[in-house]
């Protein structure tokens, strides 16, 4: 019975869904009637406001909608681990936002939140205090930070929770234990664990917690029932206001690169990202920043651990450590990567040297820029082989898939990684190269400014064709772990098309899904064996995780 009223409410919402699109439409043709002069202002008034409360109408109809049905499936579905995994995946997707831009940060109120659902999930400020936890924010590079940092303490034989963000291929990637990817059922478990518990303790007129909030708590409520020694937990946006930003205590704080992303929410400056970044820091914690920081952000760093009451440290060049072997044959070929990698050594070896951290803190000496520099730590043969097993899909990744042709995924975003991107696909792949066509395949989400990432790209690499699609993996086929409810298809078309026309240095296609771009170059790299075809892929994480899916069907 039950079932069939929230069938009928659904219908309900649907119908005037579509009343309410005709009433738009209808303001549109007053706006377009060229003989009425007299009224023509009243006119413009009206379907002007017609219009705004459509638009109003539609995103209250479309979280309605996703209300009634969460509702329906939490009645269908209320033993908790009884569900498929794409249920859960579905349930979660009806928790993203219809807003498609963040324009500010909402403050101290959604660290509020977060910390009351986490009381109503069974997890107090005491059971956080209890977890040790190793933090990380960065513009770039602090998910390859965090997984380092997890490979090195696996390897000396803790068990170890990370939480990272986004994901590429599915959504339980984001939750590891002990080095691998949490099973289907385990997912499962949690996700109406703390689901339902939400929804049955939520009051009237209050939202369940948004997709990335809920995944947080989802994360700690995982890291504390299955008693991990640390969780390594990276950040999503910023740091002051992130939703992981809910610890009273922390014992070390990683700061991987920082540059300019994001600036609607975080700030147009390097100071104010870095005082955005820096607001994870915690009292009586060594917090380490990686040693490629911008100058301008430095005296905001000094100044925030000042008041943050934390021990600023800069972790050293990745040459100066005393390496047991030659690092080359570690597989860290880029600049990028060698900084990720200092930055978890000097993590790892942090938190593992935390209740002694007085005796190792005062060798630490003051650099030429005025931050402490941190200990040369000594690697051995076991750090060595734990740097060499890191895995981390889509960035400096190289597949090749045939004797004559090879991909290169890297899910740089920002200006500064996509300049360290072109900078290792040209130490991976040389100009001089004779028999080889370059293939760039593009694209770039939100509002990021593709002209100057294709600028860098086409001007410093020999790209001969460059290939751009809207980020959809299929045509009408989409997985639940891949669906973005603000995604516009037909926006997305109109912009590949704009980029097409801005390149003048070399050949471009559009295409209108990722699969018809991989196998166009599936069909051209066949028909020509006597040419190598390398293919960059890169400017958004999305886009990238879309290729990874397409080359393993």
């Amino acid at each position: 019975m039950i079932v069939y009223h929230v069938n009928l409410i659904i219908s309900f919402v649907i119908i005037l869904y579509f009343l309410l699109l005709l009433l738009q439409y209808y303001a549109r043709f007053l706006l377009s009637v060229k003989y009425i002069i007299k009224y023509n202002t009243v006119l413009r008034i009206m379907s002007s406001a017609c219009v705004n409360n459509c638009k109003l109408l539609k995103s209250i109809c479309l979280n309605v909608s996703g209300a009634i049905k969460r509702r329906k499936m939490s009645i269908n579905n209320n033993d908790v681990g009884s569900n498929s995994y794409d249920d859960a995946v579905k349930m979660l997707n009806s928790l993203q936002s219809f807003n498609s831009k963040l324009t500010r940060h909402p403050g101290n109120l959604k660290l509020g939140q977060v910390n009351t659902f986490l009381n109503r999930c069974g997890v107090s400020y005491d059971d956080l205090d209890q977890l040790s936890v190793i933090h990380v924010a960065g513009t770039k590079g602090k998910g390859s930070t965090c997984v380092f940092c997890e490979q090195l303490l696996l390897h000396k034989g803790y068990r170890i929770g990370l939480f990272t963000s986004p994901h590429l291929i599915s959504v339980k990637e984001r939750f590891r234990i002990d080095g691998k990817v949490i099973s289907d059922d385990k997912f499962v478990f949690y996700f109406w664990s703390v689901y339902n518990t939400l929804l049955s303790k939520k009051s009237n007129g209050e939202e369940l917690p948004a997709y990335f909030m809920f995944l947080t708590v989802m994360a700690y409520k995982m890291f504390v029932n299955e008693k991990v020694d640390v969780a390594i937990i990276e950040t999503g946006i910023g740091g002051e206001y992130d939703c992981t930003n809910i610890l009273r205590k922390t014992s070390v704080v990683g700061i991987s690169s920082l540059g300019f992303d994001h600036t609607t929410v975080l700030g147009n400056t390097l100071k104010e990202i870095a005082w955005q970044k820096s607001g994870i820091m915690k009292p009586n914690s060594v917090t380490i920043v990686a040693n490629d920081q911008p100058k301008e952000t430095h005296q905001t760093l000094i100044e925030r651990s000042v008041e943050k009451q934390t021990t600023l440290l800069e972790a050293p060049p990745f040459n100066k450590y005393n390496w047991y072997e030659n690092t080359s044959e570690l597989g860290i070929l880029s600049t990028a990567q060698e900084i990720n990698a200092s930055l978890a050594i000097q993590l790892a070896n942090a938190w593992i040297n935390r209740n002694n951290k007085y005796d190792w803190l005062k060798e630490c000496k003051i650099g030429l820029n005025g931050m402490k520099q941190a200990p040369i730590w000594e690697i051995n043969k076991q750090d060595k082989q734990a740097l060499r097993n890191v895995k981390w899909l889509g960035r400096n990744q190289i597949l090749n898939m045939t004797p004559n042709l090879s991909y290169f995924l890297d899910g740089a975003h920002t200006i500064e990684s996509i300049q360290l991107c072109s900078k290792w696909y040209q130490n991976v792949c040389p100009k001089s190269q004779l028999n080889i066509k370059n293939i760039l395949i593009f694209n770039v989400t939100a509002l990021r400014d593709y002209s100057v990432f294709l600028k860098i790209l086409l001007t410093e690499n020999k790209i001969d064709l460059v290939l751009l699609c809207p980020i959809v993996t299929l045509i009408n086929n989409h997985r639940p772990d891949t669906v973005d409810m603000n995604f516009n298809y037909e926006e997305q078309l109109v912009k590949c098309y704009n980029m097409k026309n801005s390149i003048d240095i070399c050949d471009a296609e559009v295409f209108n899904s990722i699969q018809e771009t991989i196998e166009y170059v599936k069909i051209c790299s066949s028909s020509e064996k006597n040419i190598n075809f390398q293919v960059l892929v890169t400017g958004s994480l999305k886009l990238v995780g879309g290729v990874l899916e397409v080359l393993q069907l």
